[in-house]
C-alpha cells in the first residue's frame, strides 16, 4: 500500500463558493476519502480602537471611538479535495490575522472618543486674509 502525503501546518483555505478559513490544517483520511480538517481557533472577546469611522446599528461611530468585539467560539471544519482551489501555508500569526479579517463579531460602543465643546468657525479664511491693513474687494 502506497503512502500518501500528509499536511499539517497553519494555512489560509479558500475553498468554492468564494468561502475563505484559516486555521491548523491536517488531512484525515475515512477509507478512500480524504478530507482536510481546518480548525479554527476561538477569537476571545476584545476592546479596540476604531481606525477608520464604522457603522453600528444604524449609527456612524467615528475613528476613536472605542468597541467591544464578542467572542467567537471555535470550530472544526471538515472539506472535500475537490472544493479546495487554494491552500496558502503560513504563520500561525498570519492565520489568525487571517481569521480576525473574515470573522464576523458583534460590536459595541465602550466610549465615543473626545470631542472638543467649541468647533472652531471653519468659513474658508485664514487668519493671513485679515490682517492689519489688508483690504477685501469689498472693503474698496
Amino acid at each position: 500500500m502506497e503512502d500518501q502525503a500528509k499536511f499539517e501546518d497553519w494555512a489560509i483555505v479558500e475553498v468554492m463558493g468564494h468561502q475563505t478559513y484559516a486555521g491548523f490544517v491536517t488531512t484525515q483520511a475515512f477509507g478512500q476519502a480524504v478530507l482536510f480538517r481546518i480548525d479554527v481557533p476561538a477569537l476571545p472577546e476584545r476592546e479596540r480602537v476604531l481606525r477608520f469611522d464604522e457603522y453600528l446599528e444604524h449609527a456612524v461611530l467615528r475613528a476613536g471611538s472605542t468597541v467591544s468585539e464578542s467572542p467567537v467560539q471555535g470550530y472544526t471544519k471538515l472539506i472535500g479535495a475537490g472544493s479546495i482551489y487554494a491552500i496558502t501555508p503560513c504563520t500561525e500569526e498570519a492565520a489568525r490575522a487571517s481569521i480576525d479579517k473574515i470573522t464576523s463579531r458583534k460590536l459595541s460602543l465602550v466610549s465615543l472618543p473626545a470631542v472638543p465643546a467649541i468647533m472652531p468657525a471653519t468659513d474658508g479664511f485664514d487668519d493671513e486674509d485679515f490682517a492689519a491693513g489688508d483690504q477685501t474687494e469689498d472693503d474698496e
